[in-house]
C-alpha cells in the first residue's frame, strides 16, 4: 500500500502501534458481543443526496477540524460522478509558514503508491498491443534475470497482484532533492530474493511494481516517465502531472511542502528511487481526469486510453487470498464497502498520504491527499475516516448483527490468538528481526471477541460466522484459515490485498524463541555488569582471583563477549534509528560495525563459552555454581548465535 512503510523501523523495534485520535478510527472499548448484535435489527441512516452542496457542507465540517486535530497543514479532496467533477477543494495550506492555501487545480501533491495505478494502466496498454503477455515469464522482456522460486517463474499477473513473492526492500527507497539513479541500475543492483509461491501471497512489493514499469519501458522503447507522459497524461489532459524527479522548474512553485506536523517541514522534495512505484506529482484536479477515465472504462472525453474490455479486465479479474475477503484486481485492489463494489489504491511517502477509490457501479470516485503524517500519525488515518464516512453518508447499509454462539466464539478466539508475521517483509536481511522484536499480536479478550490491528490500529472484532470476525462499530472483517486446530493465517478486508498474517513455524512457532532470547540477554547483561563489580570487590577486599591459566583466559573472554553482545544490540538499535531517519542513507559504517560486533560477540562468545564449559568440568575447574554458570552461559551464547544467524545480524551484506 505504501512507498515508505517498510522504514518505520524504530517504531517497529519498540512494538509501538499508532493510535488514531477520536473520530479517526479509534478503537472502541472492549465490550461483549451483544453490543454489536442487539435484538432488533437497526435501521440504516437514509442516504444523503450525493450532490455538490451536500458534499461541500459535509467536507467543510470534517476537513478543517480533522486537519487541526491531526496538526496537518493541508489536504485536497476531489469527488467525481457520472463523468464530471462533482466537487474539488483544497483545505489548509501547501506552505504553512507562508500561508499559501491549497488549490485543487494548481497545488501539487505526492500521492505515493497511487502512482502504481498509472504503471498498471501502462502495462495494460501494452497488453492490448500484444507486447506483454500477463502469464509469460517476465524474463522474456528483461535484460537481466529474475530467478524462479521452486520452479515457478515470475509473471506480469503476479506482479500486478503482488504475488511474485519478493522479499521487501527498504534501502535508499526515498531520498531528497537529487535525481534518482536510472531505473535499470536500481533494479539490477539488488534483486530481492523470492520468499513465497503465488498461492502464499499477496506480499506487497515496490520492487515488483517497478519491474513492471521497466518492462513497459523495454517493450515500448520509451523511457518510463516519458511513456506515461505521452500515453496517459497527455491524452487525459493532465497538464500538471509528472513522474519526473526532481520536478520540472515550471512546476516547482506549485509543489506543496511535505510535513511531519504543521510546524515540522520535511527536508525537501521526496525522490523515489523506484519511480514506477511512487514518483507521481499531480494536482487533485488532474486526478479527477484519471478517475473519470477508469470509471468510464478507459474513456475520457473523446479519448480512449484503454479499450473497454481491457479496463473491465483490470476492474474484475479478482485474485483472493481468502474467499470471503477483498482481493487483488489487476493493479487495483478491492475495497468493497456497504455492499457496493469499490476498487482502490492508497499511497504514502514520508510526508504525503493519499487514497483513490472508485465506486464502479455508482460511477463515483474520490481522491484525497494530505501533506503531513500529522500528530501521532493521525494524518495518515484522516483519509480512512473520509472513506468510511463517505460510504456511510452516501451509500449506507445496515450494520452486521449476525454472530456465532458464545461457546463457539470463545473457542475460535482462542484458536486465532497469538503472534504472527506477514508475507510483506524482509526474510533475507537484518530487517527480518523486526518480526522477532515486534510480532503482530491477536488477543483473545475472553468474552468471545478478539483484538487485532490489521493495519496498525488495534480494533475489537466479534465472530459473525465461523472464522470470520466483524469489526465492532466498523466495516473491517477478519478471516482465518484453520489447520490442526489453530488459525495458521489470517487477514482482513483492508489488509488482504496487501499481505497475509502467518503464524510462525519452526523454532519461532514453538513460542520458546522470544522467552529464551530474553533470558539469554538478561544473563549476558548480568555477566557484563557483574564482571567489573566482582573485580572491584576482589581488589577492595584483597581476594585472589579464583582461576588461573586457560580457565582464567576463558573466564575473561566470555565476559568480553558478553559486553560485545550487548553492544551489538545497541548498535542494531542505532542502525534501525538511522535507517528510519535517513531512509537507509549514511548507514554503512554503523551497519558493518553492528555486524562485526554480532559476529565477535555471538559466534566468538559461543566458542569461548564452550571452551570455558569444558575447562569448568575438568578437575579443579571450579565449584558447582561456577559449572552451572558455565552451562547457562554456553546456552545463552548458543541462543544469541542462533538469533544472529537466523535473523541475519551476522554477515557482511549491506542490502536491505
Amino acid at each position: 500500500m505504501t512507498i515508505k512503510s517498510t522504514l518505520s523501523l524504530a517504531a517497529a523495534l519498540a512494538g509501538a502501534m499508532v493510535l488514531a485520535a477520536p473520530g479517526f478510527g479509534q478503537s472502541q472499548p472492549l465490550g461483549p458481543v451483544q453490543q454489536a448484535a442487539p435484538a432488533a435489527t437497526p435501521i440504516p441512516t437514509p442516504a444523503h443526496p450525493l450532490t455538490a452542496p451536500d458534499v461541500e457542507a459535509w467536507l467543510d465540517g470534517l476537513m478543517p477540524t480533522g486537519l487541526s486535530t491531526a496538526e496537518v497543514p493541508g489536504a485536497v479532496v476531489v469527488v467525481v460522478k457520472d463523468g464530471q467533477v462533482l466537487f474539488e477543494k483544497g483545505y489548509g495550506y501547501s506552505d504553512y509558514k507562508a500561508g499559501t492555501p491549497v488549490d485543487a487545480k494548481t497545488t501539487l501533491f505526492r500521492p505515493g503508491s497511487v502512482s502504481k495505478l498509472f504503471t498498471w494502466t501502462a502495462v495494460m496498454q501494452q497488453v492490448e498491443l500484444g507486447k506483454i503477455n500477463l502469464d509469460a515469464d517476465v524474463n522474456t522482456y528483461l535484460d537481466f534475470h529474475i530467478p524462479a522460486y521452486k520452479g515457478v517463474p515470475v509473471t506480469m499477473r503476479q506482479l500486478m497482484t503482488h504475488r511474485a513473492g519478493f522479499s521487501e526492500t527498504a534501502r535508499d527507497l526515498l531520498t531528497y532533492d537529487k535525481a534518482p539513479p536510472p531505473l535499470d541500475t536500481v533494479l539490477k543492483r539488488y534483486v530481492p530474493p523470492r520468499i513465497f509461491l503465488p498461492d502464499g501471497g499477496p506480499g506487497y512489493s515496490n520492487y515488483g511494481a517497478s519491474l513492471a514499469g521497466y518492462i513497459v519501458q523495454r517493450v515500448s522503447g520509451e523511457p518510463f516517465d516519458a511513456y506515461v507522459q505521452r500515453h496517459i497524461f497527455a491524452p487525459l489532459n493532465m497538464a500538471n502531472a509528472t513522474f519526473d524527479q526532481p520536478l520540472p522548474a515550471s512546476m516547482r512553485p506549485n509543489m506543496s511542502k511535505g510535513y511531519e506536523t504543521w510546524d515540522k517541514p520535511g527536508p525537501g522534495f521526496e525522490v523515489i528511487s523506484l519511480p514506477p512505484a511512487g514518483s507521481l506529482a499531480t494536482t487533485g484536479d488532474d486526478m479527477s481526469h484519471f478517475m473519470i477515465a477508469h470509471l468510464q472504462n478507459g474513456k475520457y472525453g473523446d479519448i480512449q486510453i484503454l479499450k473497454p474490455e481491457t479496463a473491465q479486465l483490470m476492474h474484475t479479474s479478482v485474485t483472493k487470498a481468502f474467499p470471503d475477503l477483498n482481493g487483488n484486481l489487476l493493479g487495483f485492489y478491492q475495497q468493497n464497502i456497504n455492499g457496493h463494489r469499490v476498487i482502490a489504491h492508497g499511497g504514502d511517502t514520508n510526508f504525503f498520504h493519499s487514497d483513490l477509490t472508485l465506486w464502479l457501479d455508482d460511477n463515483v470516485g474520490v481522491f484525497i491527499s494530505v501533506n503531513a503524517k500529522g500528530k501521532e500519525g493521525m494524518g495518515e488515518f484522516l483519509r480512512d475516516r473520509l472513506f468510511s464516512g463517505f460510504a456511510d453518508r452516501y451509500f449506507p447499509a445496515p450494520p452486521v448483527t449476525a454472530h456465532v454462539d458464545d461457546a463457539t466464539a470463545k473457542a475460535h478466539a482462542a484458536m486465532i490468538a497469538g503472534a504472527y508475521g506477514t508475507t510483506r517483509g524482509s526474510h533475507s536481511t537484518f530487517l527480518a528481526a523486526i518480526a522477532l522484536i515486534s510480532p503482530t499480536m491477536v488477543k483473545n479478550n475472553g468474552d468471545g471477541t478478539i483484538t487485532a490491528a490489521p493495519l496498525g490500529i488495534p480494533e475489537v472484532f466479534f465472530e459473525s460466522s465461523p472464522f470470520i470476525w466483524q469489526q465492532l462499530h466498523g466495516h473491517d472483517r477478519i478471516e482465518g484459515t484453520v489447520k490442526d486446530g489453530k488459525v495458521t493465517r489470517w487477514s482482513s478486508d483492508t489488509a488482504a490485498p496487501i499481505f497475509v498474517y502467518v503464524r510462525p513455524t519452526g523454532f519461532a512457532g514453538t513460542g520458546l524463541e522470544t522467552p529464551l532470547m530474553l533470558a539469554s540477554l538478561a544473563l549476558l547483561l548480568l555477566t557484563a555488569v557483574l564482571w567489573p563489580s566482582v573485580a572491584f570487590a576482589r581488589w577492595r577486599y584483597q581476594k585472589s582471583f579464583a582461576f588461573s591459566g586457560n580457565r582464567a583466559v576463558t573466564y575473561r573472554l566470555v565476559r568480553v563477549a558478553a559486553i560485545l553482545s550487548i553492544a551489538a544490540l545497541g548498535l542494531w538499535f542505532e542502525v534501525l534509528q538511522i535507517a528510519d531517519a535517513t531512509n537507509g542513507m549514511n548507514i554503512d559504517m554503523a551497519l558493518h560495525l553492528a555486524q562485526l560486533c554480532s559476529f565477535v560477540g555471538f559466534a566468538g562468545g559461543f566458542l569461548a563459552a564452550l571452551w570455558n564449559l569444558v575447562l569448568a568440568f575438568r578437575a579443579g575447574g571450579g565449584s558447582w555454581f561456577s559449572r552451572l554458570y558455565a552451562v547457562l552461559l554456553t546456552g545463552a551464547f548458543a541462543m544469541m548465535l542462533w538469533i544472529g544467524l537466523h535473523y541475519h545480524l551476522i554477515g557482511v551484506g549491506k542490502q536491505f
